[in-house]
């Protein structure tokens, strides 16, 4: 539960005319979004305000622009709601966050390095130098199960190696490290730092998933001492109170209680309904994940161990706390939505449906194509550090249609090996959920991947899964009852004729991996 003085115990739930409403803030890797939502877990979709971001190619974000967004937002979020209603109250705020964010800040709170993200490119030679390392001290498995994560670019361990390495000047000017939603709290509670929820810093590849709490043993390893490192809390220990100018500017968030920020996947799960094993999530948006949500109890019984044991992460996965009592399990790509956005670009069609249409009347598999869908690299099942975006096959007669055609293919692909991992963690019957901007309006991707994983793929009705996830888990640390899951509005039925082709399929994109990147 939120923790809060009595008095605003008290008063959470009112009587009368008052709207209570709670703030979800979404940080996402393509956009900053805000919007609220009523406790029955609807959104008032005329409250949402959004801006676009964007990444340095190094995989960076500049933290001031970040703020500026952010700010702006929520700024613009709650004066519409001031059109709205006269009479909101907002009983919470939360937040999700692309996975991982990180910044450096110095004694003051100010940032001095840039957000460190998941598609870093900068130190891939360092992640590959410390898992040989681990490797060779036989401790590299042990790592991956203690931390619930590998030694890859996609987290901290290998970028705090590379920044010492190569930036000790800056590194030396890091007073703390903070996720970008802790950063941006403190600034606007006037503190130099604020705690990270468990959910986050599972994400940097640096939590203890036995403790909860920073694993001593990567930390001291890649140079950083404890004195950086911020508290670690459940997500659901709300901080209330915003010092100026934000007090002024916010009136209606002085006694709200602030949760501390979760991934976004699992703010994605909750939202589009997965709140356990009998229902996966996979979301295609920039970036693409396929995960289950696992009370750590079932997760000890799944796999034959003690009380006082932790579930082993499946070969090639991650495993990250939502909070104390449930994880989540799964396995992201890099490139979703990311990669037919750049196609339709590089391939100059500038009408859409008329390009994805052409794709849908060919048959399965039938462009001669094998594609590795890296453009920003890889990471599950294979993490490969030096992965790059392969196209074979291509001929004088192939078209753009085919070259989106096996795109979208190649990602299912990806998708039918994070599936086969996390089977054993399912019951007979678990229903595959889709959401995510990149699946909303493409009926022939959705087919695709039902056929590729040979099990329906329902498609729910929800605009905006990940912050009504952050509305979800801010009533379940109220206590609120949950809202019903999201309809389902389509649901692509697997063809049997299709099972064999992407057999034949994932079996040759096998083969070219093995040639391409295992062969490296």
């Amino acid at each position: 539960m939120v923790k809060c003085d009595a008095e605003l115990e008290g008063s959470l739930f009112g009587e009368g005319s008052q709207l209570d409403l709670i703030l979800a803030v979404d940080l996402g890797s393509s956009s900053v979004r805000a919007s609220a939502y009523r406790l029955d877990g609807t959104r008032l979709e005329e409250t949402t305000e959004f801006r676009i971001t964007e990444q340095s190619l190094d995989g960076t974000f500049d933290p001031h622009v970040l703020t500026d967004l952010t700010e702006e937002v929520i700024s613009d979020c709650l004066a519409r709601v001031r059109k709205v209603t006269s009479n909101a109250r907002f009983i919470a705020a939360a937040w999700t966050s692309f996975a991982m964010s990180w910044l450096g800040v110095d004694s003051k709170g100010q940032p001095v390095t840039p957000v460190y993200t998941y598609s870093d490119a900068l130190s891939g030679r360092y992640a590959d130098r410390l898992r040989k390392e681990l490797a060779q001290q036989g401790s590299l498995e042990d790592t991956w199960q203690r931390t619930g994560t590998p030694i890859h670019t996609a987290y901290a361990p290998a970028q705090l190696l590379r920044l010492s390495s190569e930036e000790p000047g800056l590194a030396k000017r890091v007073e703390c490290w903070q996720t970008l939603a802790a950063s941006l709290f403190a600034r606007w509670r006037g503190q130099p730092h604020a705690p990270i929820s468990s959910s986050e810093v599972g994400w940097t590849g640096m939590l203890n998933r036995q403790d909860l709490t920073w694993d001593e043993e990567l930390v001291e390893r890649v140079g950083v001492h404890s004195g950086q490192l911020p508290p670690v809390l459940d997500y659901a220990k709300g901080l209330i109170g915003l010092a100026e100018p934000w007090a002024s500017n916010w009136p209606e968030l002085v006694q709200t209680p602030f949760l501390l920020a979760v991934g976004d996947g699992a703010g994605a799960n909750l939202g589009s309904g997965c709140p356990d094993n009998t229902r996966i999530a996979l979301t295609i948006g920039t970036t693409g994940a396929m995960r289950v949500v696992l009370p750590n109890e079932s997760q000890r019984r799944e796999y034959g161990v003690g009380e006082a044991g932790m579930q082993r992460v499946p070969a090639g996965l991650w495993s990250y706390p939502i909070d104390s009592k449930r994880w989540l399990v799964g396995g992201s790509l890099t490139d979703g939505g990311s990669l037919f956005s750049w196609l339709h670009e590089v391939l100059a069609v500038e009408d859409i449906s008329t390009l994805i249409a052409a794709a849908a009347d060919l048959p399965a598999d039938a462009h001669g194509l094998t594609i590795l869908p890296f453009l920003r690299g890889e990471r599950a099942p294979g993490w490969a550090t030096e992965a790059d975006l392969t196209i074979s096959g291509i001929s004088p007669a192939t078209t753009p249609a085919h070259i989106v055609r096996a795109a979208f293919e190649a990602v299912a692909l990806r998708f039918r090996l994070i599936y086969e991992r996390l089977r054993p963690l399912l019951p007979p019957g678990a229903e595959i959920v889709a959401s995510g901007g990149a699946l909303q309006e493409n009926q022939l991707w959705r087919q695709i991947l039902a056929d590729a994983l040979q099990v329906p793929v329902n498609l729910v009705n929800v605009d905006e899964a990940t912050s009504r996830g952050a509305a979800v888990l801010a009533m379940q640390a109220l206590g609120i009852p949950l809202p019903p899951n999201p309809p389902t509005v389509h649901t692509a039925m697997p063809l049997r004729e299709a099972s064999a082709v992407y057999a034949q399929a994932a079996l040759r994109q096998q083969e070219l991996y093995d040639r391409v990147i295992s062969g490296n």
